[in-house]
C-alpha cells in the first residue's frame, strides 16, 4: 500500500540546487527581510511533509521545527524536531510565543477547519511575528484542483486574505505566486507565462501516468496564493 508522499510527492527534492531550497531562498529574501534577519530565528512548518523546508531554512541558519499528522511524516528527519498534531483539531503542540515565523506551504486546502490552524499559527507567534502561507489558486486550478483526493477546501485571493483578518492576523497582504524562479529573477517574464497558461492542459504532462510534468507549462496554469500576517506587538 502507498502511502500519500510516494503517492503525490514522488520525487526527491532536498538538494541545495532543487526547487524547496530556491523556493526557500526566495521567501527568505522577498518576505522574510533576507538571510539576516532570520538567521537564528525559530520557524515552525505546519504540515512538514518530507521535512524540504525544514531543510531548506535551516540551511539559511534558521532553528526549524514542524508539524504533522502522518507516520511517513513524523518519522521523515531524525535530527529535526517534528510533532505530532492533528491541526484540524487539536492545540499546536508548542507554547505560546514560542516561534519567529509560522510557514505553511500546500496544506491548508487539505484543512476542514482553517479556524483552529490559523489561530494556532496566531497563538505560537511571538509579538510581532510573520505567519507565511501558500496555498493553491482556485481561480487558475479549479479544473484540476480535485485531482488530489486530499483536497477538501479552495481558496480565492479575497478569501485567504479574510481567513487571516478575521482570525486575528494585522498587516495582511495576499498576492498571487508562480512557483518558477526565473520568473522571480526576472519579473520582465510574467506576462510570457500568461501566453504560456493558455496552451492546452494536456501539455502539462510528459508522460500517460502523469509523473513527469513541464515544469514551465504547469507552473504557468497552477499559480499559488502567498498570504503574509503580522501578530500584534504588545
Amino acid at each position: 500500500m502507498g502511502n500519500y508522499l510516494e503517492t503525490i510527492y514522488f520525487r526527491n527534492e532536498q538538494g541545495e540546487d532543487n526547487y524547496p531550497q530556491q523556493l526557500c531562498d526566495h521567501l527568505v529574501e522577498c518576505w522574510l527581510g533576507g538571510r539576516g534577519a532570520v538567521r537564528g530565528k525559530r520557524l515552525l512548518d505546519i504540515g512538514s511533509g518530507k521535512g524540504n523546508h525544514l531543510i531548506g531554512f535551516a540551511r539559511r541558519g534558521m532553528q526549524t521545527y514542524g508539524i504533522d499528522k502522518r507516520s511517513e511524516c513524523l518519522g521523515a528527519l531524525d535530527e529535526f524536531d517534528i510533532r505530532d498534531c492533528d491541526i484540524e483539531s487539536e492545540p499546536f503542540p508548542f507554547e505560546d510565543g514560542f516561534f519567529d515565523y509560522v510557514y505553511s506551504k500546500s496544506v491548508l486546502e487539505h484543512v476542514t477547519n482553517t479556524d483552529n490552524f490559523l489561530a494556532q499559527a496566531l497563538r505560537v507567534l511571538k509579538p510581532g511575528g510573520t505567519a507565511l502561507i501558500m496555498t493553491p489558486d482556485w481561480k487558475s486550478q479549479h479544473t484540476y484542483f480535485w485531482d488530489d483526493y486530499t483536497h477538501v477546501r479552495a481558496f480565492t485571493r479575497k478569501s485567504l486574505q479574510n481567513a487571516m483578518i478575521i482570525n486575528g492576523f494585522d498587516d495582511v497582504k495576499c498576492d498571487y505566486f508562480l512557483q518558477l524562479p526565473m520568473v522571480w529573477k526576472h519579473p520582465w517574464v510574467e506576462p510570457f507565462t500568461r501566453l504560456v497558461a493558455l496552451l492546452p492542459d494536456s501539455l502539462r504532462w510528459k508522460d500517460a501516468e502523469e509523473k513527469e510534468f513541464r515544469r514551465l507549462i504547469r507552473f504557468s496554469k497552477e499559480r499559488m496564493l502567498i498570504s503574509s500576517g503580522r501578530k500584534a506587538a504588545t
